[in-house]
């Protein structure tokens, strides 16, 4: 058995790259009374068709402390070892993605000193190997941009924005999924993909009683994407993730817990810090240190709501038959993964709300495969994501604004003699009731502000257009 409180140690042991920079591989230990448990976590980028820079050693240091944190939580010591050293910028980076992106794995064990390990390494006045100058700043906005692909709604509406200002995008996936590949065909757009392998020595420690739970993936997601667009030749990674990721599930010990945190403008703000610490500030290239251009990485679209999101996509059914955003369908077990949505889960039902005001009741329901709002089964969950009872679900769903607003929308629509459409779904009403029994009603300033697109983002200037382009 694997005994977490045998290790009372984390190292982040190095990394490398093959002699081709396709093969990314970091290594990291866990040691103590126990013994040392050595892992070995591997990322293979996509293969190039043109000659590239070696790969950012900023950008490998910053995945190598990401994925590591997949193996500090086997035993979540309270010392961690990074024996390349780091920057300050790196530090920070490290010590925030801990605090904050373990917090949901930090609550469901019960145990806050994960969040808090004494961190140590030798400090760094720069990034080892990097050389300064490179691309001008503003550069890498003239490149074609990569668009990680989820197989979700929110990555559709950020590949059709940018189709449809001739940004010619490259999609890209870490792994695939059919999701994935049912969106890319139907975009049309080239799809790359790189294989993550995490190390199968944790896979049987969680197995055998390592700690285990929820971690930043977004943030290695990002990473993988940053080196992948690097080593193709492309412009910035224009991520999909919205405003309402900043809304988070709950207080405990002191600390905002938020499932989506890798997601949010904070994690973003964090990474784009990273990536152009000690870089030139005035725009001109060489004039400084080595940084990055920030620009090199945002969210199309932050400055909006799911909600707004949900509206967007709703005028592209060419997608309807292919996204799913249902978790259980990208599980890495074939055997228990779901073929498209499971109809059960937080995620399943948060989507079929915000879709509800914009798609008809029959279309949604043979897009799902049944009606979530006729389901009494949905009753509890839905109650959560509503903010009636319990906290919001630890899944990536918006905020309870959102969901009021298209409960609320759908009972607008439910007019006598109307044809039944949403009307006949049993769970609109008593969900209704429930709402104005406990005065969860959505004011009219905050109706207006979910459809605005005018929440705080880093979108350049040069992409304000592709944001503006399905509105």
């Amino acid at each position: 058995m694997f005994d977490p409180a045998g290790f009372d140690e984390f190292s982040y042991d190095g990394f490398s790259f093959d002699a081709g920079g396709e093969e990314f591989r970091a290594s990291f230990a866990l040691t103590g009374p126990a013994g040392r448990a050595e892992f070995v976590e591997t990322v293979h980028l996509p293969s190039r068709n043109l000659a590239a820079e070696s790969p950012s050693p900023r950008i490998a240091r910053l995945l190598a402390l990401a994925t590591g944190l997949s193996y500090y939580k086997a035993a979540a010591p309270a010392h961690i070892t990074v024996a390349f050293g780091l920057t300050d910028a790196e530090r920070v980076f490290l010590t925030e993605l801990i605090r904050n992106g373990l917090g949901e794995f930090a609550y469901r064990n019960r145990l806050p000193s994960a969040l808090w390990p004494e961190i140590v390494g030798e400090r760094l006045a720069a990034v080892p190997g990097e050389s300064a100058g490179g691309r001008a700043r503003g550069d890498v906005l003239t490149l074609p941009p990569l668009v990680p692909v989820g197989g979700g709604k929110d990555s559709v509406v950020t590949i059709e924005s940018l189709k449809a200002v001739g940004a010619d995008p490259t999609l890209f996936s870490v792994n695939t999924f059919p999701p994935i590949e049912r969106c890319a065909q139907v975009s049309g757009l080239k799809l790359v993909s790189a294989r993550r392998r995490i190390d199968p020595r944790l896979i049987a420690a969680n197995r055998d009683g390592a700690l285990n739970g929820h971690i930043p993936v977004t943030a290695i997601v990002s990473l993988i994407a940053l080196l992948a667009a690097e080593r193709l030749g492309l412009g910035p990674v224009v991520m999909s993730t919205e405003r309402s990721a900043a809304y988070g599930n709950l207080d405990w010990q002191g600390m905002h817990i938020n499932h989506q945190w890798s997601k949010s403008l904070e994690f973003e703000k964090l990474l784009r810090a990273a990536l152009s610490a000690d870089g030139p500030e005035d725009g001109a290239a060489g004039a400084g240190g080595a940084g990055l251009d920030p620009d090199v990485y945002f969210s199309l679209l932050r400055p909006l709501s799911e909600l707004e999101i949900a509206r967007r996509f709703a005028k592209l059914p060419a997608y309807f038959g292919a996204f799913t955003s249902c978790n259980r369908a990208f599980r890495l077990n074939e055997e228990t993964r779901a073929s498209a949505w499971c109809r059960e889960c937080p995620k399943c039902q948060f989507v079929f709300l915000i879709l509800a005001p914009f798609i008809p009741a029959a279309e949604l329901t043979a897009i799902f495969g049944g009606n979530l709002l006729d389901d009494e089964a949905n009753l509890t969950g839905y109650a959560e994501i509503l903010g009636l009872s319990g906290h919001k679900p630890f899944e990536c769903v918006g905020e309870y604004s959102e969901a009021l607003l298209a409960l609320e929308m759908l009972g607008e629509q439910s007019m006598p003699g109307e044809q039944p459409g949403w009307r006949g779904a049993r769970l609109v009403p008593r969900l209704a009731e429930r709402v104005r029994a406990q005065g969860a009603t959505v004011d009219a300033a905050t109706r207006a502000d979910l459809f605005a697109a005018d929440a705080p983002h880093a979108v350049p200037p040069a992409f304000r257009t592709a944001l503006d382009a399905l509105a």
